[in-house]
């Protein structure tokens, strides 16, 4: 599921569309207006900033950091970016500006086409094996001839891809050597995985679509690292035995070329190990060595960061509880933790190596915010960046002498300010607060923290009232939700809501649990072995805590979401019927069991290990405690969460317990369900709700 945010934004957009369909009628009035749009530094000194004048217009502001002074208009944007591949009609192209140039010429569609760092040769993949392409003769390589339909080489399996790798790799599975003179590839080989059939209409046909999906206990792909000349040659296997049942992550090159970082992990998900793979042998020596009692992701953004010309590497893991920095030798040997407290390192930012500096965004200064700071390699001289009680959006300058911070909270509408890496505001920027902006109204939305039912937890909580409060009216609740382990709803940053106070006839909440981002691995490792748990439990809390302290009509309470969001709405539903009243369940995982195998072992282990942990994680084990009113969604061709969830869902509501229940499917929609049906989605939600919350026909 790493595309939960995407469909997080998706769910908050569609499951408020009714209330945001009404943001129009207050055009007149502007209480805040648009901040200017932070482009890229053209050098160390200079940026630009796009000041909209419109939807559609604006203009390009070149700002020198040192004088804070507008230096003019920049030039506006070339088309397109400089240099840019494409694919077309099958074939690759490569793009300079307004100029387009045909690289190959196969019917056989090209995929992935990627720059080597000297920009002299492309790399892409074709009927699954791995191509090369110098730029300067058009001579192309074939450096694998094995490819078939299930043997890929340099393209990933679909676990892989969803997973491990990422969706926006869009299936690559090879990495450029820093010297542009090989390069390193998966080859998988998905024989034993097992065939799902996806089944949808069209145009009056029925449309059958398969693809290797292993769920939960099944055979997993079975993946061999390759080392290549990008000219061609032998391939170099790394030495690992690919009959063990085991999963890589992404690799990393030594910055010398010589040599892989390879990431191991085991099908149990719980003990990783770093090794160096000689490139020229496919020989490995472990370097760094990792258990926990839960699980490791595999997938952890910016786990590996060489530094020191190579000499030694930051290492991000959140093997403490909390996600933290540390810095190893090459051969992993520890030398120190950089960072270290209960607060999760978000991003780095930059690393000076120069100076021995890293700079890297976390929560140090509130659960819900986000800060800037520096820190030397050796863990000394931790410092905020920035200032008062904001979270904080940060775009460094090249060398890092300055950054722009994008700032508010949730009673403050945001800022621009332009500041020195010593953590001195320069300049002010910006200011969206608009004319007509009343102070009250930032006190219709808040950030409250309701203590959990063990007192172990201070659980975050965005409460959006409706401006015009009448006394002694009760107000219909809607809530949005993912809940997936370390997703966040819940940011302590200025709601585009607040902009139009008059609209609202409703009460917004979003709401996160304990597994939620900010809490760490020392929250998200109570969802381990059972997903459900904790989560209803927390927004039960939180929703007790609404009807205490808020004019919440506690019989017209809706929460909503996709995904993981639409799991944890119907066991919200059927687990706590007295609060959640009515549920809107999008891309429903209904029983785990019917997941893919990497997401849903990383937490619940395998059926055969946790069965008990799988029964009560199951939707299908509490149906017959439904009370409320639910409306299921599912898209036909979701190839990520599949619909017979759904239907497995709704043939036990209907067959086993007699319940009724509404349910929407979209023929051609995918797991985001963008596409066709979007505004027919964004339409139906919005009736669901009038339907249920104001008794609209």
């Amino acid at each position: 599921m790493t595309t939960a945010n995407i469909i997080r934004g998706f769910l908050i957009a569609a499951g408020l569309s009714a209330a945001m369909s009404a943001l129009s009628q207050d055009k007149g009035k502007k209480y805040v207006v648009p901040l200017p749009v932070v482009g890229s530094w053209t050098d160390n000194h200079h940026f630009v900033l796009l000041h909209r004048d419109g939807p559609l217009k604006g203009k390009n502001i070149l700002t020198d950091a040192a004088t804070g002074k507008q230096t003019g208009e920049a030039p506006a944007r070339p088309y397109g970016k400089q240099h840019q591949l494409i694919v077309s009609n099958n074939d690759i192209y490569i793009v300079n500006g307004r100029t387009k140039k045909q690289l190959t010429h196969d019917s056989t569609p090209e995929y992935n086409p990627v720059f080597s760092p000297d920009s002299n040769y492309i790399a892409f993949t074709r009927y699954n094996n791995l191509y090369t392409l110098e730029l300067a003769t058009g001579k192309e390589v074939q450096l694998t001839h094995d490819g078939s339909d299930v043997i890929m080489n340099g393209y990933a399996s679909w676990v892989y891809m969803e997973e491990i790798l990422g969706r926006d790799l869009e299936y690559r599975a090879f990495w450029w050597s820093p010297d542009s003179k090989s390069l390193a590839f998966f080859r998988t080989d998905d024989s034993k995985v097992p065939l799902f059939t996806l089944t949808d209409v069209s145009n009056g046909k029925s449309i059958l679509e398969t693809q290797r999906y292993p769920c939960p206990g099944d055979t997993n792909p079975s993946v061999k690292i390759g080392m290549v000349a990008a000219a061609g040659g032998p391939i170099t296997w790394a030495a690992f035995d690919e009959n063990t049942d085991q999963y890589f992550g992404t690799p990393y090159w030594y910055p010398d070329s010589k040599s892989l970082m390879v990431q191991w992990l085991n099908r149990g998900q719980d003990h990783y190990q770093l090794y160096r793979v000689a490139a020229a042998t496919g020989s490995r020596q472990l370097a760094y060595e990792e258990r926990q009692p839960s699980w490791i992701n595999l997938d952890e953004a910016q786990r590996l960061t060489f530094v020191n010309g190579g000499k030694a590497l930051l290492l991000i893991s959140d093997q403490s509880g909390y996600r933290q920095i540390y810095l190893h030798r090459a051969d992993g040997v520890l030398l120190n933790r950089v960072t270290s407290g209960d607060f999760v390192v978000k991003e780095i930012l930059y690393v000076d190596e120069r100076k021995q500096v890293v700079y890297f965004t976390g929560n140090k200064e509130g659960l819900n915010r986000q800060d800037l700071y520096r820190v030397d390699f050796n863990g000394r001289n931790q410092q905020r960046l920035t200032f008062g009680p904001y979270s904080h959006q940060a775009t460094m300058s090249p060398d890092a002498s300055y950054f722009i911070t994008r700032y508010g909270n949730a009673g403050t509408p945001e800022r621009l300010a332009l500041m020195n890496n010593r953590g001195k505001i320069l300049q002010e920027l910006a200011n969206s607060q608009g004319p007509d902006y009343d102070s009250t109204i930032p006190k219709a939305s808040s950030l409250v923290y309701v203590p959990s039912e063990d007192n172990k937890f201070r659980l975050p909580m965005r409460v959006t009232l409706p401006a015009n409060l009448q006394p002694g009216k009760k107000y219909p609740v809607i809530i949005a939700v993912y809940g997936g382990p370390a997703s966040s709803n819940v940011s302590d940053t200025w709601s585009p809501l607040l902009a139009y106070p008059d609209w609202q006839d409703r009460i917004i909440v979003y709401m996160d649990h304990r597994g939620s981002e900010e809490f760490g691995k020392a929250g998200q490792q109570y969802m381990h072995r059972d997903l459900a748990r904790w989560p209803v439990r927390d927004w039960t809390q939180c929703v007790k805590w609404l009807l205490a302290n808020t004019p919440a009509d506690p019989e017209k309470i809706i929460i909503t979401g996709h995904s993981f969001g639409g799991y944890i709405t119907c066991h919200a539903l059927m687990q706590a019927p007295e609060y959640f009243k009515f549920g809107i369940a999008g891309g429903t995982v209904a029983d785990w069991r019917m997941y893919d195998s990497h997401y849903t072992e990383r937490y619940m282990d395998t059926p055969a290990e946790n069965p008990e942990g799988y029964r009560s994680s199951s939707v299908l084990t509490y149906t017959d405690k439904l009370k409320g009113k639910l409306l299921l969604i599912h898209g036909m061709s979701d190839d990520n969460v599949h619909a017979i969830n759904t239907l497995e869902l709704a043939d036990q509501l209907q067959r086993k317990r007699n319940m009724n229940f509404s349910m929407m499917l979209y023929p051609g929609a995918r797991h985001s369900m963008f596409g066709p049906g979007v505004e027919h989605y964004s339409k139906l939600t919005s009736q669901y709700q009038d339907q249920w919350l104001s008794q609209k026909p």
